[in-house]
């Protein structure tokens, strides 16, 4: 694992190697700096536009409405850092999560053109029962309609675990800090971890990380993991701070063309997560 800074390798080298993975949607990457405490309504507000958004969005777009990097702001956070504080805070939200409820709402569609041709759709309640058993309660569907792709019965699990970027997902890739960047009042480090070699296939994640410092914690993601059960597709991930400490899904989402088989299917995943309850 190797970490650098993006002035290090140059800017245009840089972002020559985010456009060869698909991550940079404009010659410009995006980031500034914010102040004060009062960060999550703006944050909240920011992240409710966005779920409002989605019918109308395109293909995922990671710097799609977001300023010019500030390529000049430091970071007290090294690659180092990053896998010590960063990765193993993944593994305490993810064992936080499984303690608990929510809502999950699912939506994959296969489209022709602009046109569905076919979609599975899904509301479930996660609770716990007297006995503190976990239990999934569908409240709508399952309906499905998709010919052309096939879903497992945990995918979407294994969807969420494959952006829970432990140490073993990012480690065998150059960690490289960007700048910085607002979303909403929030000061957020921003790294970029990809591979060293031009390879064909996508080895553990690749992408764009969005940190609060204070927090060590990724706020946001956008690439692609050799994890994922579908693609790999260029996934976003956004996240919601619960309970006060947890950074948990609120929205997973991706919308590109996917790799089934000898066809190429275009995909559009929608997951969100809401009403996040302890045990």
């Amino acid at each position: 694992m190797f970490f650098r800074t993006a002035s290090a390798r140059g800017p245009a080298e840089h972002d020559a190697r985010l456009e060869s993975l698909a991550l940079a949607d404009a010659a410009a990457v995006v980031y500034g700096v914010t102040r004060g405490t009062s960060s999550m309504p703006r944050f909240v507000i920011l992240l409710v536009a966005l779920l409002l958004a989605l019918p109308a969005a395109a293909q995922v777009k990671c710097s799609e409405g977001m300023e010019p990097i500030d390529r000049s702001a430091e970071s007290r956070m090294s690659a180092q850092d990053f896998i010590k504080e960063v990765a193993t805070n993944e593994v305490v939200f993810s064992r936080a999560y499984a303690g608990f409820g929510h809502t999950v709402e699912i939506s994959v569609q296969t489209l022709q053109g602009d046109t569905v041709d076919g979609e599975y759709h899904r509301v479930a309640r996660v609770e716990f029962d007297a006995n503190g058993l976990r239990r999934e309660t569908v409240t709508e569907g399952p309906t499905n309609t998709l010919t052309r792709l096939k879903l497992g019965e945990h995918d979407f699990d294994t969807l969420r675990e494959a952006f829970t970027l432990t140490a073993d997902k990012v480690s065998g890739n150059d960690i490289v800090y960007s700048g910085r960047q607002q979303i909403g009042d929030i000061n957020a480090a921003v790294f970029d971890i990809l591979p060293r070699k031009e390879l064909p296939d996508v080895h553990g994640f690749e992408g764009r990380v969005w940190v609060r410092g204070r927090d060590s914690a990724i706020m946001r993601s956008c690439g692609r993991s050799s994890a994922a059960p579908i693609g790999p597709l260029r996934f976003e991930v956004v996240r919601m701070l619960v309970a006060d400490k947890y950074w948990f899904p609120a929205l997973i989402r991706a919308d590109e063309d996917a790799q089934v088989g000898q066809d190429k299917v275009h995909v559009r995943v929608t997951v969100k997560y809401s009403d996040y309850k302890a045990r």
